[in-house]
């Protein structure tokens, strides 16, 4: 016969067992529900990557075309007066600027192939406009390997280009300069422009196509916006636009 110490005991365990059953299910159900909460949340955040790389992508290729047609019209124009060693270069310079320009790229790459897209770009630039065009750079080797959204560089360019040196005759003077310092990566790029047309030469220069606003919003999208410094200034005969990101 079971002694009633005995007794009393396996009654008690009887009366706790469907108890601790009852917590541990429920622990196990809380468990389960933060583990799908989870991944429902992981799933979202890589739907917003993916929203974010789309739209920076979009972006990247709203690039005017009209660069396309002014190129291919100088170098018909060099064609026609027998310019054989500048068409060649022409040519080159064009076909290494469609090679970059129509490849995949990712969200961010070396400034090092930014800068040699723009080298293309600029000497077709200097084909087009010869000796009214001067070109001022400095960019330093640490600032090389430093990682930038694609076309970043070359539309704040391409911009100086469009509303400035295309729009008005004279001594076209465009200057770069690039810097590392510390976390921080410095593009500042400067044009020359009439001063009587300084102030609408900014609000065109804003308001027209993807150009600047493009390059804003590209950097907010992959820095944050309290990460970057974006800021245009146009005094005097100088437009400049001045750009940091984290390095």
């Amino acid at each position: 016969m079971l002694q009633l110490e005995t007794f009393n005991i396996y009654i008690l365990l009887c009366v706790i067992a469907p108890i601790i059953g009852a917590f541990l299910l429920t622990f196990i159900f809380i468990f389960e529900k933060q583990i799908d909460s989870l991944e429902e949340e992981k799933r979202h955040l890589e739907l917003e990557q993916d929203l974010q790389r789309a739209n920076i992508l979009q972006l990247n290729q709203q690039i005017q075309p009209h660069f396309f047609f002014n190129a291919l019209n100088s170098l018909l124009s060099l064609a026609r007066i027998n310019r054989k060693e500048d068409l060649v270069a022409g040519i080159e310079a064009l076909a290494t600027f469609f090679k970059f320009k129509y490849n995949d790229h990712d969200v961010l790459i070396a400034l090092k192939n930014e800068v040699q897209f723009v080298e293309s770009y600029l000497n077709i630039q200097q084909l087009r406009f010869g000796h009214r065009l001067t070109v001022n750079k400095f960019i330093d080797n640490d600032a090389l390997s430093v990682k930038i959204p694609p076309f970043l560089f070359q539309t704040i360019i391409e911009n100086a280009f469009k509303h400035g040196f295309e729009k008005h005759i004279g001594p076209a003077e465009l200057s770069i300069y690039i810097k590392k310092m510390d976390n921080i990566l410095l593009l500042e790029i400067k044009n020359t422009q009439p001063i009587d047309s300084a102030i609408n030469h900014t609000d065109d220069a804003l308001q027209q196509g993807y150009g600047l606003e493009n390059v804003q919003k590209r950097l907010q999208l992959i820095y944050g916006l309290e990460n970057i410094l974006f800021s245009t200034v146009s005094e005097k005969e100088i437009y400049t636009v001045t750009i940091h990101v984290p390095a």
